[in-house]
């Protein structure tokens, strides 16, 4: 990119690599813009956000008026209150690659901490319902449709991997006045894994816990199982939970072997695996896998489960 912006004689700044866990250049950057009148704004992964707010109170950077743009992964309470103690302003936006960029962006009077506007101009959005609801599709999972023959990939009732609460309600917000009345929130995924900005689809995590793991450690598909949680400061955090029955294990050793076997493939699934091993956002715990109300053992748990949303049919009218 730097490269071609050379070539078109508008250059780029020289990019500066910026360790994970010490983000410190950044918070002092955007407090020398803030300084100099401007208003940094920074679009990046909601934990990136946390991490580098909390290093700025840690370090007594006051950075009133910088703002936000948080996408990437869920946006809870926990996080936001993290970016508003060091007194920037954080509004999630909702985005997948294969809807053509951002489904929504998010409310500037909200009732939730991700609380989104659908942009219903460029899709239209339907949930099953309790009446629909199918093995591997939950009641609120988003189902999309293209109403725009220029989208890059048009999608007839397409499932996103997520679910969320969908209402309609008069916010006054200016993205209402635009016309888009929809609100989304509580956005969560049921068949993707994400965790500090990094997504991997469920499939590939199943074979490294029913496969990868087993054959090295031993034990078998029901004794490894990975929940997803956000820590009390607003971070991410995945716990392999391996069953005791297994026997004895070098914990480190299975850390490094599941971010391996995960990390396999692309260049982008290269970095995905190294930024999870840089954040340390996987712990191993070695207890009884959990287990739903019905007794199934889910290969991925979610700590918090979505309800469908009651307006669900007026939706798909």
């Amino acid at each position: 990119m730097r490269w071609g912006s050379l070539v078109a004689g508008v250059p780029l700044p020289r990019p500066t690599y910026v360790p994970l866990e010490d983000p410190l250049p950044i918070a002092h950057w955007m407090a020398e813009i803030l300084r100099a009148g401007g208003t940094p704004h920074l679009n990046t992964f909601a934990s990136s956000a946390v991490r580098l707010c909390k290093a700025a109170c840690d370090a007594g950077i006051d950075l009133r008026g910088a703002e936000f743009t948080l996408t990437g992964e869920p946006i809870t309470a926990a996080r936001l209150t993290v970016v508003r103690r060091a007194g920037a302003k954080g509004v999630p936006s909702y985005a997948t690659m294969e809807a053509g960029g951002r489904i929504g962006y998010g409310c500037l009077t909200p009732e939730a901490p991700d609380d989104f506007h659908l942009f219903s101009d460029l899709h239209a959005l339907v949930q099953p319902g309790p009446d629909g609801e199918r093995p591997g599709l939950p009641a609120g999972a988003l189902l999309l449709s293209s109403l725009r023959p220029t989208a890059p990939v048009i999608l007839l009732n397409v499932s996103t991997g997520d679910q969320a609460v969908v209402a309609h309600r008069a916010c006054g917000c200016p993205l209402e006045r635009l016309g888009w009345t929809t609100h989304l929130h509580t956005i969560r995924s049921f068949e993707k894994l994400t965790a500090a900005g990094m997504t991997f689809l469920d499939m590939d995590v199943v074979r490294v816990l029913e496969e990868v793991l087993p054959a090295r450690f031993g034990g078998g598909p029901t004794h490894y199982q990975l929940v997803e949680e956000e820590a009390k400061d607003g971070r991410p955090r995945l716990r392999l939970l391996i069953h005791p029955a297994v026997g004895p294990l070098d914990t480190t050793a299975v850390t490094d072997a599941f971010l391996e076997a995960v990390s396999q493939g692309s260049g982008a699934e290269r970095v995905m695996g190294q930024v999870w091993r840089d954040s340390g956002v996987l712990r191993v715990e070695r207890q009884v896998p959990l287990a739903t109300a019905s007794g199934k053992i889910l290969h991925l748990h979610a700590e918090r489960v979505i309800r469908a949303s009651p307006e669900s049919e007026a939706l798909a009218r």
